[in-house]
């Protein structure tokens, strides 16, 4: 085994001396590790582990996946982006008669979610709950609304029939649950705030599985509203609709609510890009802290916010979202970016199945237990090789369909990015995601309170 002498960053020393201990312990040992000596106060000697080590290949995963990660939110705020300003416009024009252009639009969204973002992360998600909140609202009324009106007499299971897809193919379903993860993701992005959290250990889970049950509930009730609403027969031409809500609330409210929903639909965009740049800045901040990205993206503005990390994401959804929406426009250039970004999650959230499987078997076999750790993860990697396949297979070959496969190319680079950093920067590979990590997630010997 080789040894390194390697230095303690500024960041690192900075939290050694401000972290509550009473949730944390820190560790100055990278998982596998061994410390060897302790030279000095800014030094330390590491023994790097051997292919062979059990945490070698769990390391590279989990760098893999911040890595798919980091890909899939930085496309998901201009995609969301593209899409808020297609509405808005719209709105302004059919309801108040105003002409701005999306493009225009796309430039004030962009400088408005970044200022946001610099205020805080306190501003941010302030601002982010109050649109979620009044959008889950007024969407909630309207699909009991329709679900009142229609009846339990014409509630009828063949609207959810894969049958029932307008072209009546598999590709049909494979293609609408790339998008369907895609509005579903970010149910963990309350581990990106989890060093802002307090008493991340136990509020960190339950926000996470919170959300999964409340937004899980909602999308069912919608999805069963929009379904029920328009009945088997309407399905071709309700997807065709540029606003579906909108046009829902034109039948079962009155054309002159529209606007509202139109509303809410901007409003929702909004939520959605405020959230997904909080997620992309921070995990920028984080690998630059640790040294995997490069370092200036980890530097604060004076409010104690990513500054650098801000504005790089910013200038990212400028260049590549503003030419598409140019080109394209802002609903089709959603569809593209965000297909790309789906399947980076996609491969993450199969790759994690597949993982708790592995981990379950091996390293925490005393804790396995058949349904938890082999059936549902099992069935859940089943279910995600559908979208996979559709993609190999569109129904429709178009050169926009090229973009899925950056994130491919994406992956092929985080693996050489890992052996790289590997190979010139093993402590700092080996210590990612460690500086917060709970005490009983740390290895023995680190443990221990200064």
């Amino acid at each position: 085994m080789t040894q390194y002498a390697v230095p303690v960053s500024e960041s690192t020393i900075e939290t050694l001396h401000n972290v509550d201990y009473k949730d944390y312990q820190i560790s100055m040992y990278p998982t596998g590790n061994t410390p060897i000596e302790n030279n000095g106060e800014e030094n330390i000697i590491w023994q790097a582990p051997s292919a062979q080590d059990p945490n070698f290949a769990a390391t590279n995963g989990g760098f893999l996946t911040g890595w798919m990660m980091v890909f899939a939110y930085v496309l998901y705020v201009p995609a969301g982006i593209a899409l808020t300003s297609a509405y808005t416009s719209q709105l302004l024009a059919g309801s108040l008669h105003v002409a701005v252009s999306a493009r225009a639009l796309f430039v004030i969204i962009v400088a408005a979610v970044a200022l946001v973002a610099y205020l805080g992360v306190k501003t941010s998600t302030s601002v982010d709950l109050v649109l979620v909140v009044g959008e889950v609202a007024v969407i909630a009324a309207l699909a009991i609304t329709i679900l009142v009106s229609v009846g339990p007499a014409d509630y009828s299971p063949a609207v959810l029939s894969p049958a029932a897809s307008p072209n009546g193919q598999l590709t049909d379903i494979t293609n609408a649950m790339i998008y369907g993860i895609t509005a579903f993701a970010g149910f963990e992005a309350a581990t990106a705030l989890g060093e802002e959290a307090r008493n991340t250990r136990r509020s960190v889970p339950a926000s996470t599985i919170g959300v999964v049950v409340v937004t899980g509930f909602f999308c069912l009730l919608v999805i069963h509203a929009e379904m029920f609403g328009v009945g088997r027969p309407g399905i071709p031409g309700f997807v065709r609709q540029g606003n579906p809500l909108g046009y829902l609330a034109g039948r079962y409210w009155s054309p002159s609510a529209v606007w509202a929903i139109d509303l809410v639909v901007v409003l929702a965009g909004l939520g959605f890009v405020i959230a997904t740049f909080n997620v992309a800045i921070r995990v920028l901040f984080a690998m630059g802290r640790e040294q995997v990205l490069p370092g200036p993206l980890a530097r604060l503005s004076g409010r104690r916010t990513p500054v650098i990390a801000i504005a790089c994401v910013a200038t990212f959804a400028l260049v590549l979202g503003l030419p598409l929406t140019y080109r394209y426009g802002g609903m089709r250039t959603f569809g593209s970016i965000a297909g790309a970004g789906g399947l980076a999650v996609v491969l993450v959230y199969l790759a994690v199945n597949i993982a708790v499987i592995r981990a379950f078997r091996t390293e925490f076999r005393a804790e396995f237990r058949l349904w938890r750790h082999l059936i549902v993860p099992t069935a859940a990697a089943v279910l995600f090789l559908f979208p996979l396949w559709g993609i190999v297979h569109p129904r429709a070959r178009q050169l926009a369909d090229l973009l899925h496969f950056t994130a491919l190319g994406w992956l092929g680079l985080g693996v050489i990015v890992a052996v790289i950093l590997r190979a010139r920067r093993p402590s700092a590979f080996e210590t990612l995601g460690r500086v917060f990590m709970p005490a009983d997630g740390q290895p023995e010997y680190a443990r221990q309170r200064r």
